[in-house]
């Protein structure tokens, strides 16, 4: 781990040039003894408004407010991390990290030279893939991916492949062996399950598409079954030391070029709706992984452009995600970034919008996306009365509380100003706003929700997780990675909950239910009992399973709180750790209080 002090910063600062790095991105002019500029952070095409102190090592944008040094420039032009900025410029400026005196020497290299292996796995696996698409095996992907109009350069372009049927085709292609094979499922490309002979390709009959990081390093697949095949639509690699799905956009790589020369970025949800409009000539575009919007996401998308589209599909589940999306970026939101939002008609997806209208016309509904506001007071005001005080004066309290998370004072000042033309109030209410407090329920629809209370209050987490899964078994193969770190006390759950994973890798998956797969008679009896005791039907089992894995590692962390605390903390480092706990918890109690909002349905979807 790097131990990194003010002294090496500024070592790192000495040596690398400031304007130097800004000149790749932004061309600069001298002006006196500074260097001035367009801003990139913002939209600044009249006059400079970038201003860069050489002699200072800082930069300031009068226009949108932007600065700081080396390190924040890197950071917020590229979307990386202060790590990751460091490393590069220290890499830049001939300078080894320093590295904590009890690390063996050696000790990163070897860390290097495992990840440089993992990625050449995953490299070759790609090329296998590809050859599988061009080959004999591949046809019937062929014939559907020209049916579904992609030209031949855009399958090179986004290098798919094709895992062709059958157990162990790329296990065996890398030689079976039991060394290998263990790296195949460390970069999640095989399987390892009890009671079978060895590993199993985790991808059988789909097609490939490679996901890479921001060097265009491929790190992981997603797969996509043939029309009329079993099983999940979609299915994407485990999280593995090589990805994080929270921290990785499909389509980065190659896009953000085409994102800075736009200024726009579009989001939207899946693999082939960003290969569709790529194909159209609509190159600005990005796909979540199949997760939600994370900060980190954002940092992402912010560092290339300051207007964002989140384009989402025209049904219940792409009004969700898009509710989910607005939430992640109110929170925090500063002045000159423009999120807006797209909803396609009821049913349709970009893929089918932009086959159905042609690109001009899709161009031209990214130019009429919601803006946040506008979203926000539709979703809001349903049901509401908006004839009367009494229904504005319930939509001024319901929208409180995003305007808060606004981290722009001014910004948010002018949304509550336009909030009070638009409803015609008078007065000076948007100086002293409602209380965050104000009565927020009418706002939303109550669910039927099994997270809403943080453990202590009585909730078996576990039950209802293995409740849920056993009633959805499709979100098994969905959340993988996350029941890898699970820890569940009781034997007879954790063998159950092994068995429910064991199934959602069979070929019964989808013709069988849970429980007809459970051939051991103690575990069919507690899976009976298990949903007997959970009778109650979820509005949305996905959120209420992630809730669930949210407060089992909120329980176990507290217990390892309380037994530190029972052992009177005998080491001075108990201290640290028990304060890492303590830093853990409030961030899973916020969490959960941020599923606990229910998710919304908009007044006006178009």
């Amino acid at each position: 781990m790097a131990s990194i002090t003010e002294a090496f910063k500024e070592a790192v600062r000495d040596r690398v040039n400031l304007v130097d790095v800004v000149s790749r991105h932004v061309q600069l002019r001298k002006s006196g003894s500074n260097w001035m500029g367009l801003c990139p952070f913002h939209d600044d095409r009249k006059s400079p408004s970038f201003s860069v102190q050489s002699e200072k090592g800082v930069f300031h944008c009068f226009g949108c407010g932007a600065g700081g040094d080396v390190f924040e420039f890197v950071m917020r032009i590229r979307g990386l991390s202060f790590m990751e900025a460091l490393e590069e410029l220290a890499r830049e400026a001939n300078l080894p990290i320093p590295r904590q005196e009890q690390r063996p020497p050696g000790e990163m290299e070897r860390e290097r030279e495992e990840r440089r292996s993992l990625l050449n796995i995953v490299e070759q696996a790609k090329e296998w893939f590809g050859q599988q698409l061009r080959g004999p095996q591949g046809k019937a992907a062929r014939e559907y991916l020209t049916a579904r109009g992609l030209r031949s350069a855009t399958l090179e372009r986004f290098q798919l492949g094709y895992a062709p049927p059958g157990w162990s085709q790329l296990v065996d292609h890398f030689g079976g062996g039991s060394a290998v094979c263990q790296v195949l499922e460390t970069v999640g490309l095989a399987v390892h399950k009890e009671g079978r002979s060895g590993w199993y390709d985790r991808f059988r009959d789909r097609i490939i598409f490679p996901i890479h990081d921001r060097q265009g390093r491929c790190i992981a697949f997603g797969g996509r079954l043939l029309k009329g095949s079993d099983g999940p639509k979609y299915i994407n690699s485990p999280e593995t030391p090589l990805y994080r799905k929270g921290e990785v956009l499909y389509g980065l790589d190659s896009a953000w070029k085409v994102i800075r020369e736009t200024e726009q970025a579009v989001v939207v949800e899946g693999y082939m709706d960003l290969i569709s409009l790529a194909d159209a000539g609509i190159g600005q575009v990005v796909a979540t992984l199949g997760t939600a919007l994370t900060e980190q996401h954002l940092r992402l998308l912010w560092g290339q452009t300051n207007r964002i589209v989140f384009c989402f599909d025209g049904d219940q589940a792409g009004i969700k995600a898009a509710w989910r999306a607005l939430e992640q970026v109110v929170e925090g939101l500063q002045a000159d970034r423009h999120p807006t939002f797209l909803f396609l008609p009821e049913g349709a997806d970009p893929d089918d919008m932009i086959r159905r209208e042609g690109v001009e016309r899709f161009r031209q509904r990214l130019k009429e996306s919601t803006s946040l506001l506008d979203f926000l007071l539709n979703h809001l005001s349903d049901g509401l009365q908006m004839e009367g005080p009494e229904g504005k004066a319930a939509l001024v309290h319901r929208l409180e509380p995003y305007l808060a998370k606004v981290a722009d004072p001014l910004l948010a000042q002018l949304y509550r100003q336009a909030v009070g033309q638009r409803l015609g109030l008078q007065g000076n209410w948007q100086q002293r706003p409602p209380s965050v407090s104000a009565p927020r329920r009418a706002a939303f629809r109550p669910p039927r929700s099994a997270v809403l209370q943080p453990v202590g209050k009585g909730r078996d987490h576990e039950r209802l997780l293995l409740a849920i899964l056993l009633r959805h078994p499709q979100l098994v193969l969905e959340h993988e990675e996350s029941f890898a770190g699970l820890t569940i006390q009781d034997d007879a759950r954790a063998k159950l909950l092994d068995a429910l994973i064991h199934f959602g890798h069979s070929e019964n998956a989808v013709r069988i239910a849970p429980l007809d797969y459970l051939t051991d008679g103690s575990l069919r009896r507690l899976a009976k009992a298990i949903l007997a005791q959970e009778e109650q039907d979820l509005d949305d089992p996905e959120r209420e399973l992630q809730g669930c894995l949210v407060n089992c590692q909120l329980e176990r962390i507290r217990q390892e709180m309380a037994r530190l605390s029972a052992n009177g903390f005998a080491e001075e480092k108990d201290w640290t750790v028990y304060h890492g706990f303590r830093q853990e918890e409030e961030r899973l109690l916020r969490e959960i209080k941020k599923m606990a909002t229910p998710n919304v349905v908009p007044m006006d979807r178009h």
